[in-house]
């Protein structure tokens, strides 16, 4: 399996903005609307070695301010040895490339993250996709 097909095994996605949330359940239309953006926007996507590491504090922090989407998977998962339980990305306009962290229960946001290159796509209309959905 690609790594950008793991996001389709969701069970939810939450959408933060300013520190406000939504979750989204499988099934449900803002949910398909929101995947179906995601797979067009990492289609021919390249998994590259992140240079991020994630520390569950300033994670946190980060997430007060913008947009960020988080999927949500039933029980832990695992790609390339990593294993998680959300995946969670911050939504930004000229993104070209962006971190994945990962989110395990027992530790929060925490330890190396993914990285996903958009090869010469960037996030601006995934992005206008997450700013018009209501929370």
């Amino acid at each position: 399996m690609q790594f950008t097909q793991i996001f389709s095994n969701s069970s939810s996605v939450i959408i933060y903005k300013d520190s406000l949330s939504h979750e989204f359940f499988k099934g449900e239309e803002e949910y398909v609307r929101i995947l179906n953006g995601w797979n067009e926007m990492v289609f021919d996507a390249m998994e590259m070695p992140a240079f991020g590491v994630s520390l569950d504090s300033l994670t946190r922090e980060q997430m007060k301010e913008g947009e960020w989407i988080e999927f949500v998977f039933d029980g832990v998962c695992e790609f390339n040895e990593m294993p998680f339980e959300k995946l969670l990305v911050k939504v930004e306009d000229s993104y070209s490339g962006f971190n994945i962290v990962r989110y395990m229960t027992d530790g929060g946001y925490h330890g190396r993250c993914f990285y996903l290159q958009l090869n010469g796509k960037d996030m601006s209309e995934f992005s206008m996709l997450i700013k018009n959905i209501k929370i």
